[in-house]
């Protein structure tokens, strides 16, 4: 550090500074006594687009460097002629759009609210109202907590995109952890980057290797990065879960906690069990999201039919209104609705017209017209299986489970296609062939290691040859039980020149295979013209249409993959999977998601499937295996059946007569699709009907009557009493109305951010730096390698991800993005265009290089005043537009407040009168000229009619100051005193019912809890948790040791809550609704309108 030197500035909280070549707002100051006498710790905020955003420094160790920005420094039109109309209009909304944050009511009577909206203005999308309203509630809270649940396809990451950019505007987040599936991970960066320029860190252990090579070993990324995406499987592991937790602990007696936002999508594989232990997944978020300040959730099935899962969710969620228990009280029912969001397609299509989103058509079945080689493989798997059931229901608990994974794994791969089958079987028959066998435990290994996640099929593909080896081995202990069964599939699999001893079968073609039949007869049917499925050159491809097929595993991708491209252009036909190289899989999507490109099938797994958006090119869907998962399928589904899907899609699936357990998964296809809206509450159902008929064997008929039956039971029993409005108007005034109110306040429209963004470009080499390009509603870069500018546009106009290659064109409107298709009007990104927005890299840029302008010092200072010879009422002299920056800053280092305001004051006879009544910004533009049109002539009177109105403004911008600070302090106390009243209020409360929850916790309670679930299970509502439940009807000791845990749980709870309510109440709230010095006015610029005849 540099010893400190003589600065006569004073730091204070809320006044503007230049510091390292960077303007940032004094957001606090710690004086402390050093060596050379009284020095200040200051905490800077960053008004630009550079990194660090914030950060703190030595006021005197930086020296003469560092400058306090006086707050009354009005321009002198001594010292600098006016500025050219454009160029100030420009330094003007540069300032208007990086501080629209009011606390106080910014338009008086008119219809914009305090803290308006600004999110919608930060993102390269199409904002629909209904996505509007879960940010609203968000922002209504006074801690972010919120389960977004709304219907695949809606847009909930749009959703959760626009809350994340609205925290990070208005400055109340910074630290932010994304945790996901690690397939959606990719997907979650893109979108954030793509849709709101939000970069985020992917973490896992090749990035936390890479950060130590940099930085030493001691390096966490947990310190390192604000903002972080990780796999929520990767975060549960131990050693990572343990650095995370050491990074991560609280600073005794801060108001803050570590982190600020946390986002867990798909949480509902995170749910709390309800019985017994919680899952390794469940106790990792729970150990979390007390380190976090805000939490949002999102999930399409948030409810599994459990209420105590369910409610144990929102205890994660927002422990100050929930606690898990296995019955909502009213009370708590009616809390649901504060923090659950939940909208279905349909809800929204019946208030819109034409509907807003497309009808699915009901699955269509494809006949499969199985070969005697095909069914012959059926029927010997089916005698393996029955002989198999044999052999394990003599056995003990481990051989039933060991029994049924071998079932298991080998028929899920007989119902994708006879090849994956082949292949699986190789892999079993060579470890019949082993020397030893394999025991229980061995097989139980296996079964673990090829359900865990791992994102990447290669590594799926990779577990599920060496488990099949494994159950090989085992099965040579049923030796005798089932030698004629598995001599019976070797022949069957010769039959169809499957066999092993003739070499990798996922090269060679079948004898004979009627799906892969009846896929090319959909293919000719749906893709070309007038061909048939027996010619192959017969059609031509259409343009219009385009097919997706999905499948569990990889063997069968690449097989039929292999066998498409033999039979048509290979370029036709593109693959995805889980593992695939980042870049090759983008360019896969962007090639089936371009209409001008030649590929008209896409093969897809479902590692692949989640996040995918494919419904700009493609309407149909062919399920070429049906999971057991039916939510599975939903998510496939999904790819299509969403939000920009224009016209109605249409999903495929296998159906035949001749086998029946094809037969099985139609039906609960057909049925999975009839009740996907309760999907949460009917999932283990599914899972447990198709381990009855396809591992257990059971017959097929009575396990589809026993489904039919159960699934009546429980539809509806997962009904979340959840906010269902589709409109903000539903929660009083309608969102577009403010957001138009503050585009108007904020002079904000395509072409004032065109002209913005020019004026910017145009600083050191003149106009034109933007020009027209020929699509309509386009625009090009005169000079891409502009000095100061090339690395923007490398990193966000770039086609060639490594900064070589075409520059986008811009827009500034979305009208490139739009195409009608039918009656709808659908909203499509494009790659070759740049949606321009305000947290676009661009225009962040073209925001500092204007802000520098206003400062001394920085080499590009101007006047910050012009004049116009135009827009006077009529009976002025002249009008002065007096434009000034509030800033106000609380105890917190927050800044609450910051806002620009014009004053149009008017001068007659000599004198500056009181302001004119509010007229938005929008309003006060439109009455002039946007032209340079004043003269020599007009300039001198305008600069002497502002040297002699200097006293005034002056007077007038310290009173007004004063005003302020009272205005803001009075709004500020108010809402303290209410938040503190409701905080109180709400901690009270919820002691009171952990406290009887704690007193519930009896023996006798847990007892007609296992009664009542004895006679769901009666009725066929409970499928899930047979075992468990009889444990605890058996075993006083188990009951006792499920109270232990109960009471455990809601003492820790209470103990939570009692420490969030010191926090909250004692010292976050006071400082967050206290100003430890006055607001700041700062002006801006300052326009001189004459009248008409002073021309």
């Amino acid at each position: 550090m540099g010893q400190p030197q003589d600065n006569p500035e004073i730091p204070r909280p809320g006044l503007f500074c230049y510091v390292r070549n960077r303007r940032g707002v004094i957001a606090g100051v710690e004086p402390f006594d050093g060596d050379a006498g009284r020095l200040h710790l200051v905490h800077i905020e960053y008004k630009d687009d550079q990194l660090p955003p914030e950060e703190q420094l030595v006021w005197e160790v930086e020296g003469a460097s560092a400058r306090v920005l006086p707050p009354t420094a009005l321009p002198d039109p001594s010292r600098f002629g006016p500025m050219p109309a454009a160029d100030f209009d420009a330094l003007l909304r540069a300032a208007r759009w990086t501080a629209a944050m009011p606390f106080l009511d910014p338009d008086g009577s008119g219809p914009l609210e305090r803290l308006p909206i600004r999110s919608p203005f930060h993102g390269a999308v199409q904002v629909e109202d209904y996505q509007l309203v879960p940010l609203l509630k968000a922002l209504r809270m006074p801690r972010v907590n919120l389960l977004l649940a709304d219907d695949v396809g809606l847009g909930k990451t749009v959703e959760a995109g626009l809350i994340l950019s609205e925290l990070l505007i208005r400055r109340r987040v910074q630290r932010v952890l994304i945790l996901t599936p690690a397939s959606l991970r990719l997907q979650w960066r893109d979108e954030m980057w793509d849709k709101f320029s939000l970069p985020f860190n992917l973490i896992d252990r090749d990035e936390t290797a890479a950060l130590r090579r940099r930085l030493g070993m001691d390096a966490s990324p947990w310190r390192s990065f604000s903002r972080i995406i990780a796999s929520y499987h990767y975060l549960r592991q131990d050693d990572v879960l343990e650095q995370f937790m050491a990074a991560s602990r609280p600073r005794e007696g801060s108001p803050h906690l570590p982190w600020d936002l946390l986002v867990v999508d798909e949480c509902h594989n995170l749910m709390p069990s309800p019985f017994g232990e919680d899952s390794d997944l469940c106790r990792m978020v729970r150990l979390l999201a007390p380190r976090f300040e805000h939490r949002l959730f999102l999930s399409a099935t948030p409810h599994n039919g459990h209420t105590r899962s369910f409610s144990g969710l929102l205890e994660i969620l927002d422990p100050v209104r929930f606690s898990q228990t296995d019955e909502l009280k009213p009370a708590e029912r009616a809390r649901v609705q504060q923090v659950v969001v939940r909208r279905l397609k349909r809800e929204i299509n019946e208030r819109t017209d034409p509907p807003k989103f497309c009808t699915r058509l009901e699955p269509m079945e494809l006949t499969l017209d199985l070969s005697a080689q095909e069914l012959a493989l059926s029927r010997a798997f089916e005698e393996f299986r029955t002989a198999m059931r044999a052999y394990i229901a003599a056995g003990d608990r481990r051989r039933r489970r060991a029994g049924s994974f071998a079932v298991e794994i080998l028929g899920k791969r007989l119902l994708s296609c006879p090849v994956a089958f082949a292949e699986s079987w190789s892999r079993c028959r060579e470890g019949l062939g082993e020397a030893t066998s394999a025991s229980e435990t061995d097989v139980d290994s296996a079964r673990r290691s090829v359900e865990r996640e791992t994102g990447d099929d290669r590594e799926t593909q990779s577990r599920e040859a060496v488990a099949a080896g494994v159950v090989g081995a085992w099965l040579q202990q049923a030796g005798p039980h089932v030698q004629e069964q598995t001599a019976a599939i070797d022949a069957a699999l010769a039959g169809l020149r499957l066999d092993a001893a003739a070499g990798d079968v996922v090269a060679r073609d079948p004898l004979a295979d009627a799906r892969f039949d009846a896929l090319v007869a959909v293919i000719e049917t749906l893709l070309r013209d007038d061909g048939t499925a027996d010619g192959r050159d017969d059609g031509a491809w259409r343009d219009d249409e385009r097919l997706v097929v999905f499948t569990e595993y990889k063997t069968t991708l690449d097989y039929v993959a292999r066998r498409l491209r033999e039979r048509y252009e290979a370029e036709r036909i593109l693959t995805l999977y889980g593992g695939m190289d980042e870049t090759e899989r983008d360019l896969v999507k962007r090639a089936f998601n371009d209409p001008a490109e030649p590929v008209r099938v896409l093969l897809g797994t479902d590692a692949a499937a989640e996040g995918l958006n494919l419904q700009r090119t493609a309407r149909y869907l062919l399920h070429y295996d049906c999971p057991w998962n039916p939510s599975k399928l939903e998510q496939r589904n999904g790819r299509l059946d969403r939000h920009g899907q224009a016209r109605d899609v249409q999903i495929f699936h296998f159906m035949t007569e001749e086998d029946q357990d094809v037969r099985f998964l139609a039906h609960v296809l057909r049925k999975a699709n009839d009740i996907r809206e309760d999907l949460g509450s009917a999932n283990e159902l599914f899972a447990e009907a198709a381990h009855r008929r396809l591992v257990a064997g059971e017959d097929s008929a009575t396990v589809r009557g026993e489904l039919d039956v159960r699934l009546g039971i429980v539809r509806g029993r997962a009904q979340v009493d959840a906010d269902a409005a589709v409109a903000t108007a539903d929660h009083g005034a309608a969102a577009g109305e403010q957001v138009a109110a503050l585009a108007a306040e904020l002079d904000l429209d395509r072409d004032a951010m065109r002209d913005t963004l020019e004026a910017a470009l145009a600083v050191r080499a003149g106009r034109p730096q933007i020009e027209p390009a020929p699509e309509a509603g386009t625009f090009r870069l005169v000079r891409p390698d502009l000095p100061g500018w090339a690395e923007v546009v490398d990193e966000s106009l770039r086609l060639d991800e490594r900064g070589r290659g075409a520059v986008a064109r811009l827009a500034f409107g979305p009208e490139p993005f739009l195409d009608r298709i039918g009656e709808r009007l659908v909203f499509a990104p494009r790659r070759d265009v740049a949606q321009m927005h305000l947290s676009h890299p661009m225009l962040e840029r073209a925001f500092s290089t204007l802000m520098r302008r206003r400062f001394p010092g920085t080499g590009d200072e101007v006047s910050r005043w012009t004049v116009r010879p135009d827009g006077v009422p009529a009976g002025l002299d002249a009008l002065i537009l007096l434009s000034v920056e509030e800033l106000a800053v609380n105890e917190l280092r927050e800044t609450f407040h910051h806002w620009v305001r014009t004053f149009a004051l008017p001068v007659r006879g000599g004198e500056v009168g009181d302001p004119l009544p509010h007229a938005p910004a929008a309003a006060l533009h439109a009455t002039v000229d946007g032209r340079d049109t004043s003269g020599e002539h007009q300039r001198a009177r305008a600069a002497d009619l502002f040297d002699d109105a200097l006293p005034d403004l002056t007077r007038f911008l310290s009173g007004y100051a004063d005003d302020l600070s009272t205005a803001l302090r009075e709004q500020l106390a108010h809402a303290g005193e209410q938040a503190r009243a409701e905080e109180e209020e709400r901690y009270r409360s919820r002691q009171g019912e952990v406290s009887a929850l704690i007193r519930e916790s009896t023996l006798a309670k847990l007892e007609r809890e296992i009664d009542r679930l004895k006679v769901e299970r009666e009725q066929g509502a409970l499928f899930d948790e047979d075992a468990r439940l009889d444990e605890l009807d058996r075993s006083i000791e188990e009951k006792r040791e499920e109270i232990a845990r109960r009471m455990r749980h809601h003492e820790e709870v209470r103990v939570q809550l009692e420490r969030e309510r010191e926090r909250i109440v004692r010292y976050l709230l006071p400082r967050r609704h206290a100003m430890p010095a006055p607001a700041q006015v700062f002006p801006v610029c300052v326009e001189i309108r004459l009248p008409e005849e002073a021309r």
